[in-house]
Parts: C-alpha cells; sequence; structure tokens
C-alpha cells in the first residue's frame, strides 16, 4: 500500500467508526420545547447507589455532555445518559444549574432501561453504580463535586451551585 493511501484509509475507517458507534437512542421521553441549556446530565440513584460515568482519566461525574442545536436541556439529558451508560431514563425535575450553565436533572428509569452498557466508548471508561458510602474517597471530575452531589440527593429544592 502506497504511503499516501495507508493514512487515508486509517482516516475513513476512523470515520466510518465513529459515525456507527452509538447506534440511535430512544425517543426523548419529555414532551414539548423543555429547558435550554448548554449542557445537561441526570443525577439517577437506585439501591446500589448513583449512577456515574468514569472518563479516560479515572475521574467520576453523572452522565450528561452538551445539548445538540435546538435539543431541550432534558433531551440532551436522557440522550447523554443513554449514550455514556446505555439506560433509558426519564429526566425529572431540575435540581441544580451549575455556572457552567449544566443543568442536573433526577432521572428516573425507563420500563425496560436496559443494561450497564456506554455506547460512547470513546467519551467514558464506563459507567457504574458508585455506592453513596464511596462519595468520599472517589476521583471526581470537579473540586467538590462529590460534597455538591450528596447536598443534592438529600435535597429536592433546584439550586444554584458552583464547580
Amino acid at each position: 500500500m502506497s504511503q499516501w493511501l495507508r493514512p487515508l484509509a486509517a482516516a475513513l475507517c476512523c470515520s466510518l467508526l465513529a459515525s456507527c458507534q452509538y447506534g440511535r437512542p430512544p425517543p426523548c421521553p419529555v414532551p414539548g420545547p423543555g429547558d435550554l441549556a448548554p449542557s445537561a446530565g441526570c443525577l439517577l440513584l437506585s439501591a446500589d447507589g448513583m449512577l456515574v460515568v468514569e472518563n479516560w482519566k479515572g475521574k467520576l461525574s453523572p452522565p450528561g455532555g452538551l445539548t445538540n442545536q435546538g435539543e431541550s436541556a432534558q433531551c440532551a439529558a436522557h440522550r447523554e445518559t443513554w449514550e455514556e451508560s446505555g439506560l433509558d431514563v426519564i429526566p425529572g425535575e431540575l435540581l441544580a444549574t451549575f455556572d457552567t450553565g449544566f443543568n442536573l436533572y433526577r432521572c428516573a428509569m425507563a420500563p425496560g432501561a436496559g443494561e450497564l452498557a456506554p455506547h460512547a466508548m470513546t467519551e467514558v471508561r464506563r459507567a457504574y453504580w458508585l455506592p453513596l458510602s464511596d462519595f468520599g474517597a472517589a476521583r471526581w471530575r470537579y473540586e467538590g463535586q462529590g460534597e455538591q452531589l450528596q447536598a443534592l440527593i438529600q435535597s429536592s429544592e433546584p439550586a444554584q451551585v458552583s464547580r
């Protein structure tokens, strides 16, 4: 294979893999226009703890990410949680808006939510249930994030917080 053809073939393979990596998320379960925010995510609790995603640097956060053009913050939280964890969720009440504009919603599992199996493996290393007792030992993506999340879990009041 010639020297110029090899990089072209590699780029084409990467492009094809990236375009089909995620599949298609379930339809957004939140009707109407929803909230506007640049990014959003889900706080999802179970008997096993809180759903977290671990990035490739070994740091934890709730699943979430950027809002697509024309997408509500709730639908972004739903889509990003599906991409990063494999779970179909239903975004509920707004728990917090961070100083970055990130909206964090209390989410619930949708019927037939699926299994923990991230679709966006280029974005996250893994998704798992972090026991609430392990918050203090966790390596959080942002300083003070564990304490803020614990406070949000204990409160149902929307809050303005910084990270």
